[in-house]
């Protein structure tokens, strides 16, 4: 009897015992925000570069080292006072980038409250120029 009893313990644990490292390796692997995902999935799509104002939210001086053909450099701190002169149009397409995609992002939200309608963040200068973007 006690060995029955045992192995019906063990059957039932079993299942639990997965369904409990399944949860432990979702908690260690938390999913990427929406925003880097939307980046990620725009680098991807950016080997044609999309039709649209391209604005480099990094410092002048990282502009300097190189940027995006076309690209504007509004540095993110000052995106918000300059952004109605580049683009009086708010549904027109913006596409943000900087070094790693954080500030762009902001930039991004930044916009988004100014009531820009249209507007991607592309992550990294360095990812975009190894997916082909010039």
């Amino acid at each position: 009897m006690k060995h029955l009893l045992r192995n019906i313990l063990i059957a039932a644990a079993l299942p639990l015992l997965s369904l409990g490292a399944w949860a432990q390796a979702a908690v260690e692997q938390p999913a990427a925000a929406v925003s880097e995902t939307a980046a990620a999935e725009s680098a991807d799509k950016a080997a044609v570069k999309a039709e649209g104002i391209w604005i480099d939210v990094r410092t002048a001086e990282e502009f300097a080292q190189g940027h995006l053909e076309d690209a504007v450099n509004i540095p993110v701190d000052q995106i918000a006072q300059a952004i109605e002169a580049l683009s009086p149009d708010k549904d027109a397409p913006l596409h943000v980038y900087c070094r790693v995609g954080r500030r762009a992002e902001m930039a991004r939200q930044l916009l988004l409250e100014k009531g820009y309608t249209n507007v991607t963040n592309h992550g990294g200068y360095e990812e975009l120029v190894e997916k082909g973007l010039r």
